[in-house]
């Protein structure tokens, strides 16, 4: 199968921000085809080209925001639509109902090294109470807090950044009474507003999905999609 979103890409040159039509737009629905967010519009700006440097960050290239040669052929490569070219499947993968099969023990240890130490069995909970995924759990926890160390987190017990609006993220975000009262409450309402069909926010149950509604960052959904595959390579290895 071939997706062909960039056929024929590098018989032009480099691309980079302030580029209008032309290669724009198939380039901005093909980062939306690997679990990024970009509205199509045409126009290479600022949002395009922060997703450019994640993906070539990714990828293990320099991140300068250009499509050059070395980007382009690791576009290729994912765009050929080969299921062992996958570029992280873990953001199209279900949240709810995918319940993970790990080493309790081996997840302490990675909550150590976040800063999360001794609350693995509360996002342990979230799974077997709420039916949510505890490695997708952890990953927003880790990706929202800085890995616990926000000064949300360490003011409000608030891991998430549940409720901290742009305009006023401190003084909106909830309080909660330690960590564990944070993950239980939290965990409910991702899953009755984001991840139930039906639900207020409700789009996939995936992080892709989960992203559309979630944060206005283009790359957040994906970035705790990649969290994930490298927790899930810790815990079961």
């Amino acid at each position: 199968m071939t997706v062909g979103y960039l056929d024929h890409i590098k018989e032009v040159g480099n691309i980079k921000r302030g580029a209008v039509a032309g290669w724009v737009p198939d380039i901005q629905h093909f980062f939306n085809y690997l679990g990024y967010k970009l509205k199509p519009d045409g126009v290479f700006g600022k949002m395009t080209m922060y997703v450019v440097k994640d993906f070539q960050r990714h990828s293990k290239l320099k991140a300068d925001g250009v499509i050059g040669n070395n980007t382009k052929d690791k576009m290729l490569y994912y765009d050929s639509g080969e299921i062992d070219n996958t570029y992280c499947p873990e953001v199209f993968e279900p949240i709810l109902g995918n319940i993970e099969d790990i080493d309790c023990y081996k997840l302490e240890k990675y909550c150590l090294t976040k800063r999360l130490s001794g609350l693995s069995w509360a996002f342990m909970d979230g799974q077997y109470d709420h039916d949510v995924n505890v490695l997708h759990n952890i990953a927003h926890a880790i990706l929202e807090s800085a890995s616990g160390t926000s000064f949300i987190a360490r003011l409000k017990n608030n891991l998430y950044g549940f409720r901290a609006y742009d305009s006023s993220p401190v003084a909106s975000a909830g309080m909660f009474k330690d960590y564990p009262d944070c993950i239980d409450t939290w965990t409910k309402w991702w899953r009755r507003n984001y991840l139930l069909s039906g639900g207020k926010y409700f789009n996939e149950n995936n992080e892709h999905g989960v992203n559309v509604r979630y944060a206005t960052s283009p790359i957040a959904g994906i970035n705790k999609a990649f969290i994930v595959r490298d927790l899930r390579s810790y815990v079961k290895t």
